[in-house]
């Protein structure tokens, strides 16, 4: 699992389809591994982007 650093910052791609049309695809990249997959053309249009970044550590026991 990799190592979330408060502030840090990924990108989260989303792409679509299912209720059986499948083809979901989940995936979360780092600033560098985003630009590389819009370089080499693995991102399209038709994607979803989301930025996410790490504000902190939350206790689950406490909620």
């Amino acid at each position: 699992m990799a190592r979330m650093i408060k502030g840090s910052k990924r990108y989260v791609l989303l792409r679509g389809k299912d209720e059986h049309g499948e083809n979901i695809v989940i995936d979360i990249l780092n600033k560098k591994e985003l630009d590389d997959a819009l370089k080499k053309g693995r991102i399209s249009a038709s994607d979803n982007i989301v930025k996410v970044q790490v504000l902190g550590k939350v206790d689950l026991k406490k909620m």
